[in-house]
């Protein structure tokens, strides 16, 4: 079988003529034969048993795989169905990236004096205050901002966010109790009477950590085919068994309170109001659509109650907006319902789900929606700029639902980066809500209480390890409580107010947890006692405000920090006082 047959006929003439040798050849001939059938028999059974992967009918290769492979297959089969994105406005200009140019297209359409002289961009302080804030929560160190601010390579800016996206410990860490607050997750399994939705803090710190794409993320808290999903628990409250759990469908009450939380958070919808009548502002929502949508989360349809009142029937289950190629009737059980209700909500063709996610993204970074306000997405309430939220939204699904992708978009863009102006400044208000804006600027933003808190004991001490970030502590505390964070977690809140009062200011005044992040930590204090004139003061500015001060700063903190007869205090002393003025001024407690 192996042997050239010119070759073995030559060889045979040379080969002596010996009867027991002609025995041999005949044998070993016979057992080549034997072995050539045995092997063939071998290769066909292998070749039966074990099909090339090119021949499995993809049907099957669809069926076998678990939900979240599923949910991906799908994406990328809808995504070829989208329409093609909405055209980058043809806009010259120095360093300016697809954003800028719908926002410039937007000041040329309206003849703002920024199309003829764009503002300037932030100082390279500024800059790193703001990025370090928006990234990972937290302001620099000493060391983060001098080796930022001595470093002269143009491309500076962009490398320091892609670093900081890189911290993923850190960039959990800053998302973490946003998102907390958005499905209401909460450490105990009851609070004040409200059955709770689940402690999801260290299931959402992993997903930030692992970056997630977002469309994975939101199935897993809804569908319990998907292999992350984390199942209610059971708890005994009282000697009554309580579900503890993001979906919460034991009674009607319990069901729409889901759908409108679901609603809310994720398609930027708000519903609640519809639940028991029609809506009185929103003319899309009548109570039977909202009842529809609740409908998906049960396993039955909705009994039709307006204000308490049962008017008798039920409202047939069903998505409350028309997305293509989807089946309309949901199956009758509850897991396949809201295994429909995750396919459907994060569906390539669903429009609000994706551009609700970008636009609280671009509210977080610039301070104001592209639509406001944020959770009152409407059809008769545009956004300021259309393109660039389809545009986002459209570029966010086709890099894989990547948040950080977004972000890193938005962040590098002129736009983000221009110099706070009060005059240019942009504001929302609800009695004129189709008013235009412009983003000419940044909008002034208050540190959030973790911000706040952790920056303090980042600048005091010039380190903050992950599990002494603030946001870990499960209890308030007066502080924490006049900064906006809530006491407890029994609603949905996208956003924290940024109102300031009178118990703010007492607490940062007279508060003894304030006093005591300050005057007891004590590491930069005797740092800078340790120095020399203006340079303790620089390492005070550097280490608070990521900047050098000014003349006039140098000058007045020179005249206080001069030993007085009638107040005969320490060097020590009247450091740690700067220290306070530094961290209790709007410079520090904004970010600009």
């Amino acid at each position: 079988m192996f042997t050239n047959s010119l070759a073995t006929s030559k060889t045979a003439d040379r080969m002596p003529q010996y009867p027991c040798f002609s025995k041999a050849m005949a044998l070993m001939k016979n057992y080549t034969t034997l072995t050539s059938l045995v092997l063939s028999c071998f290769l066909m059974s292998w070749n039966f048993t074990r099909p090339l992967a090119a021949e499995v009918d993809p049907v099957y290769q669809l069926l076998l795989m678990d939900a979240r492979a599923q949910l991906i297959h799908r994406r990328e089969r809808r995504l070829n169905q989208l329409p093609p994105a909405v055209p980058v406005p043809e806009i010259n200009g120095e360093n300016l990236c697809e954003v800028d140019r719908f926002i410039t297209a937007r000041w040329q359409e309206a003849a703002v004096p920024a199309a003829q002289n764009p503002p300037p961009l932030c100082s390279d302080s500024s800059f790193l205050r703001r990025v370090f804030l928006d990234i990972i929560g937290r302001i620099p160190t000493l060391e983060e901002t001098q080796r930022f601010l001595d470093n002269d390579a143009p491309d500076k800016r962009s490398k320091l966010i892609d670093e900081l996206l890189s911290r993923h410990e850190e960039y959990a860490d800053h998302w973490t109790p946003f998102w907390e607050e958005a499905i209401a997750s909460n450490p105990a399994p009851i609070v004040g009477g409200i059955p709770s939705r689940g402690n999801h803090q260290t299931w959402l710190r992993d997903h930030f950590q692992k970056n997630t794409p977002y469309d994975v993320m939101v199935a897993e808290l809804i569908d319990p085919r998907m292999p992350g999903h984390r199942p209610p628990e059971v708890k005994n409250i009282n000697g009554k068994p309580t579900q503890a759990g993001f979906i919460l469908n034991q009674t009607q009450t319990n069901t729409i309170q889901t759908a409108a939380l679901i609603g809310q958070v994720f398609l930027g919808t708000g519903m609640k109001c519809a639940s028991c009548h029609d809506h009185f502002e929103n003319h899309e929502w009548l109570q039977s659509r909202f009842l529809g949508f609740a409908g998906l989360f049960s396993s039955s349809d909705l009994e039709h109650i307006r204000c308490e009142k049962n008017i008798g029937g039920t409202i047939p289950a069903a998505f409350p907006f028309e997305i293509p190629g989807v089946p309309t009737e949901p199956p009758p059980e509850v897991d396949d319902r809201l295994h429909y209700v995750a396919l459907v909500l994060t569906d390539p063709l669903n429009p609000r789900f994706s551009k609700t996610i970008v636009n609280r993204l671009w509210r977080r970074y610039l301070g104001l929606g592209l639509f406001e306000p944020i959770d009152d997405f409407r059809l008769d309430s545009p956004s300021s700029h259309p393109g660039l939220l389809d545009w986002l939204a459209q570029d966010f699904m086709t890099h894989g639902y990547d948040i950080t992708h977004t972000v890193r978009r938005i962040l590098n863009s002129r736009t983000y980066q221009l110099r706070f102006d009060p005059q240019r400044e942009d504001h929302f208000d609800s009695a004129h809500r189709n008013a235009p804006r412009y983003y000419q600027s940044p909008t002034l933003r208050k540190l959030t209480a973790e911000q706040l808190i952790d920056s303090i004991r980042l600048a005091t001490q010039q380190s903050l390890k992950t599990e002494e970030r603030s946001y870990r502590v499960t209890t308030t505390t007066a502080l924490s409580r006049s900064l906006s964070r809530p006491a407890s977690r029994t609603e949905v809140s996208t956003a924290r107010s940024e109102d300031t009062a009178v118990v703010q200011a007492l607490e940062l005044l007279n508060g003894n947890e304030y006093h005591n992040l300050i005057y007891e930590q004590r590491p930069l204090t005797t740092l800078v006692a340790s120095q020399a004139g203006d340079e303790a003061i620089q390492t005070l500015f550097l280490a608070t405000l990521s900047r050098e001060p000014t003349s006039d700063e140098y000058r007045a903190i020179r005249a206080f920090l001069v030993p007085q007869i009638e107040f005969p205090t320490s060097t020590h002393e009247r450091l740690s006082d700067v220290l306070w003025t530094l961290l209790t001024s709007a410079e520090f407690q904004y970010i600009h």
